[in-house]
């Protein structure tokens, strides 16, 4: 088995290419890869049969396989991604990521009940014929777990400039998506949220009903979204430790977006009692299509005209759904 190994020397903001994406990934579900951290890809060949925790999702059509990669930081905590390998309504191959349930923690384990609930939202409130723009790790959850057509169904190898993390996303997803659309929605998502909803007027097709989906978990693949749309968006992470009282906890978190930032900001309480926070550092940062969709203060103070919200999940709105009235 090939292990790449990358190393990290430098705070994770200021990371870039294929190691700063690794780190805002491990950042959001570990914690902070900082000091000497080795990162290593581990591409495993052996297929297994669906797990019991695919099956539980209760997804639109079955799981066939699922296929195990693992990314590992120095030899102490792995980040395990599961492709789940189904077939469409036309026989296709598809793979569809998910994080599979961990002893280590109970994280996985909720995303994936929220993953499960919300696949179940979308099959009640959309139409058959919607078209969903979602970044595509997400989009291969919505076609799995509910059938819908995806605007991307996979990765574009430009977004990852280093050659290692290229190898392993393009496995790991079943393939790169050729075309311009990972671009194009990196391009609206980074833009002025009103600007980005008059160009998607004229670029997607007028006879779909079309639906928004978000999640937290879309902030882990910022310099993805930076890559393909050749710009740096505001926003910066801190987790906050545990407090006996959430009160302390959102004051400080208020202190801090305020502190070289607008003030707008979002949480999210984890399992262990801490709070993971993010802030926007800039007017321009609060006014993106991606801030506007996500649940940060200024966006809950002024929801868009032209966008309804049909669902949002719990743990501080993970998954947020939108139909788009242009």
């Amino acid at each position: 088995m090939s292990k790449p190994q990358v190393r990290a020397m430098i705070p994770w903001r200021r990371l870039t290419g294929g190691l700063f994406i690794l780190a805002g990934i491990l950042y959001v579900l570990f914690g902070w890869p900082d000091g000497q951290t080795s990162i290593r890809y581990e591409v495993p060949r052996e297929v297994t049969a669906p797990p019991q925790w695919a099956k539980d999702l209760a997804p639109h059509l079955a799981a066939v396989s699922v296929r195990e990669f693992n990314i590992r930081r120095d030899s102490e905590q792995t980040l395990r991604i599961s492709a789940v390998q189904y077939r469409d309504a036309e026989g296709k191959e598809r793979s569809a990521l998910f994080l599979p349930p961990s002893g280590a923690s109970s994280e996985n384990s909720l995303r994936l009940d929220l993953w499960r609930e919300t696949g179940a939202a979308i099959r009640q409130n959309a139409q058959p014929d919607a078209l969903f723009l979602t970044w595509w790790d997400n989009a291969q959850r919505a076609r799995f777990l509910a059938g819908v057509n995806t605007w991307v169904d996979a990765p574009e190898d430009a977004a990852f400039p280093d050659q290692d993390a290229r190898n392993f996303w393009q496995k790991a997803a079943g393939g790169f998506m050729s075309g311009e659309r990972n671009r194009q929605l990196a391009k609206w998502l980074a833009m002025n949220a009103e600007n980005a909803l008059e160009e998607m007027k004229k670029d997607l097709p007028k006879d779909q009903p079309v639906y928004l989906l978000v999640s937290l978990d879309d902030l882990a693949r910022l310099n993805e979204i930076e890559t393909l749309a050749g710009t740096t968006l505001p926003f910066e992470v801190r987790v906050f430790p545990s407090s006996g009282n959430i009160h302390t906890q959102i004051a400080a978190v208020r202190r801090w977006a305020s502190d070289k930032g607008t003030g707008s900001y979002l949480v999210q309480q984890l399992p262990t009692g801490d709070v993971r926070a993010w802030r926007i550092t800039s007017e321009a940062g609060t006014q993106t299509l991606l801030a506007r969709l996500l649940p940060f203060t200024s966006s809950l103070m002024k929801p868009m005209e032209s966008l309804k919200l049909i669902y949002q999940s719990r743990w501080g709105a993970y998954l947020s759904l939108y139909q788009w009235r242009p």
